[in-house]
């Protein structure tokens, strides 16, 4: 029976040395004892607990690449990716059951001599491509605080990031960021200082610009009418960079406005109050949730 207890007591320290190095070591490196690292933000929701699909990560811990200062202080951020679930880099992802939107888009009748489906859905796949190479960049810093609403005199703003879309009775993917209707002709602005990297046409933005941020974050202004911006231009937040439109893949006169931070999407409420959320972090309280009302007015009065 000697051996019997030998066996047991030499498998109870063995296992005891393992609980504890998983838990000294595996859970802080897989993000389970982050919770006064990390400020887990993504639009109206704030929790220690998870983060959402298309929120963000921060922590003045190196968890990436990707940082910026803040009051003297490097952050370091990384995106989560709105397919995100269960665990994400050790962290876990909200449960977020997006809403449903439908839209119908009336088929083109197409002249003869006019490109194959083959070949159109070959320059999309060329085109989104093409984006996402832009996409990787990353270079110094130029925005600073909080992005503001391109659209000052907009008709209505649908807060739709993430949402998943039925284009004709066809599963599309999820929206990838919000969607300001205004007249045709408004102007839209920049949300935040940066240089034009993009200023062209393409299949389903239409007229698209793309301001690059540097740290990694991109501005993204789709169905424009009207350039007012090219490419390799640097632009002040505020400036006029084209008029709202409805080019491309569209159903009415709108700007579609994204955010991406390292080639993912994440949603526009986090850099509109970035101010807020990384006060709101350093003062110790990361339950203050974001006003819509307030983006709102602030974008009324640029």
């Amino acid at each position: 029976m000697f051996w019997v207890r030998k066996y047991f007591l030499s498998h109870l320290i063995t296992s005891f040395f393992v609980f504890v190095f998983s838990f000294l070591f595996l859970d802080s490196f897989y993000g389970r004892t982050y919770a006064n690292n990390f400020i887990f933000f993504h639009g109206d929701h704030d929790s220690q607990d998870c983060v959402m699909p298309g929120g963000i990560i921060f922590s003045f811990d190196r968890i990436s690449d990707l940082y910026f200062d803040f009051d003297g202080r490097k952050i370091f951020f990384y995106p989560v990716p709105l397919t995100a679930s269960h665990l994400w880099n050790g962290v876990e992802i909200c449960d977020k059951d997006f809403p449903v939107e439908r839209i119908f888009l009336r088929k083109k009748r197409r002249s003869v001599g006019v490109e194959s489906d083959k070949d159109l859905a070959l320059r999309i796949k060329n085109e989104k491509e093409f984006l996402s190479r832009i996409y990787t960049r990353v270079s110094q810093r130029m925005w600073d605080g909080n992005f503001i609403l391109p659209v000052k005199n907009y008709k209505n703003i649908k807060w739709n990031f993430g949402h998943k879309r039925e284009i004709n009775g066809y599963f599309a993917g999820q929206h990838r960021g919000i969607d300001i209707s205004a007249h045709r002709g408004t102007p839209v602005l920049a949300a935040n200082s940066g240089i034009v990297v993009v200023a062209r046409k393409f299949t389903l933005e239409g007229n698209l610009v793309v301001i690059d941020h540097g740290t990694g974050v991109f501005s993204i202004y789709a169905h424009l009418s009207k350039f007012h911006v090219k490419e390799g231009d640097f632009v002040k937040k505020g400036q006029i960079i084209g008029r709202v439109g409805s080019t491309g893949r569209s159903t009415g006169p709108h700007l579609h406005f994204g955010i991406k931070v390292a080639g993912v999407d994440v949603d526009p409420q986090i850099f509109m109050n970035i101010n807020k959320v990384l006060s709101s972090y350093y003062n110790g309280n990361s339950n203050e949730t974001k006003i819509k009302e307030d983006v709102k007015e602030e974008g009324k009065n640029l």
